[in-house]
């Protein structure tokens, strides 16, 4: 009967034990998930700490500040890659403007000389690749601008109806080239956000430069009482894997040669400066590129 009484509270003590250990491994694990998230949400140097002496989760711990360590190292390696290639865009951007415009300068001045029917034809073809090589030179030149972190972005209260209108109508001319009759659709009411201007207004000129390029001859324009921006358009030969890559970098539908496929992702990135989104969803073969802003201004 004692050996019994003995057994039971050698396994109650075990038992307490136990449960105590589990407690303090729990309180250790929340600790370890707490301060992982922190150190991944902040730029911070500082590494984990537990309060448990447990040598599995102080392993754990350790185990995992080596990867936070890996991961610090290759995103300052990633940042410091990425600042040297915008600042190298920027540079041999620069540097072209000055041949190209005396390029032009120099084509402008031929073009009013005598000459033959080939050599007319000739000629065009030159001032029309030279003119894309400037719209391209100048894409990368003001990617690397906008991408600057010094990049002064003043904020203020701006009528998103006005300037999605000035946007529509610089582009006039451009969607009659193309015979696109645009269908506009803009809310009577005063949409006001606290936004960059200038920002804002890129972002509306990129979506309707690429609306341009690339519509099937149809395009509709929506802004709506929340404030939601939508622009759409035929694209039957679009597929849903080329929509979901349509703000990357550098990436193009087809090998266009007009474009150096920054003009979206310039786009997402001004909207995501300013707090708010810009998704593009493809249905029925049709494209939509939806801009939503960040909350009211006024």
């Amino acid at each position: 009967m004692l050996i019994l009484i003995a057994a039971v509270a050698v396994l109650s003590i075990t038992n307490i034990i136990l449960a105590a250990k589990i407690a303090l491994m729990r309180r250790a694990a929340r600790e370890i998930a707490e301060e992982f998230a922190d150190r991944l949400a902040g730029d911070t140097n500082t590494l984990l700490t537990v309060s448990c002496r447990d040598r599995a989760m102080r392993q754990l711990a350790g185990e995992i500040n080596g990867n936070l360590k890996e991961l610090r190292r290759q995103r300052r390696r990633y940042v410091q890659g990425d600042l040297e290639l915008k600042s190298a865009v920027a540079n041999i951007s620069h540097d072209l403007r000055t041949p190209l415009t005396a390029v032009s300068s120099y084509l402008d001045l031929l073009d009013k000389e005598e000459k033959s029917e080939a050599l007319e034809r000739y000629l065009a073809i030159i001032k029309n690749r030279t003119e894309c090589l400037k719209q391209l030179t100048e894409e990368f030149f003001q990617y690397s601008v906008i991408t600057s972190p010094d990049m002064d972005a003043a904020i203020e209260p701006v009528a998103v109806n006005a300037v999605l209108e000035e946007s529509i109508l610089s582009f006039y001319a451009a969607l009659g080239a193309k015979q696109i009759t645009p269908d506009i659709n803009i809310t009577e009411k005063k949409i006001v956000r606290s936004l960059n201007r200038e920002a804002l207004s890129r972002v509306f000129s990129n979506l309707m430069s690429n609306a341009v390029k690339y519509s099937d001859g149809d395009l509709s324009i929506v802004l709506d009482d929340e404030g939601e921006i939508t622009f759409s358009n035929s694209a039957p030969a679009l597929s849903e894997v080329q929509v979901e890559r349509l703000f990357d970098r550098f990436y193009t539908v087809e090998n266009a040669r007009r474009s150096t496929g920054l003009g979206l992702s310039i786009a997402r990135f001004l909207v995501e400066q300013m707090g708010g989104s810009i998704t593009a969803g493809y249905m029925g073969g049709r494209l939509s590129i939806r801009v939503r802003l960040p909350g009211d201004g006024r």
